[in-house]
């Protein structure tokens, strides 16, 4: 559904990234070495995979494919 996600990161967790890309916030899951690149007001650009399961919907971040 979505190939990547680009915008100005703003916000990080250890285990997630919120990327602004045109006013809205995704909420990424992301790999510690993926966060660790993401700085608050840093413009990024994510590769994305969409986990859909019975129980979540997921958005996962990678810094490359």
């Amino acid at each position: 559904m979505f190939y990547y996600i680009q915008g100005e990161v703003a916000h990080t967790e250890p285990s997630c990234a919120v990327i602004d890309c045109g006013g809205v916030g995704y909420k990424l899951t992301v790999s510690g070495n993926t966060a660790a690149k993401c700085a608050l007001g840093k413009k990024m650009k994510l590769f994305t995979h969409l986990s859909v399961r019975e129980d979540a919907v997921e958005l996962f971040g990678f810094g490359d494919t």
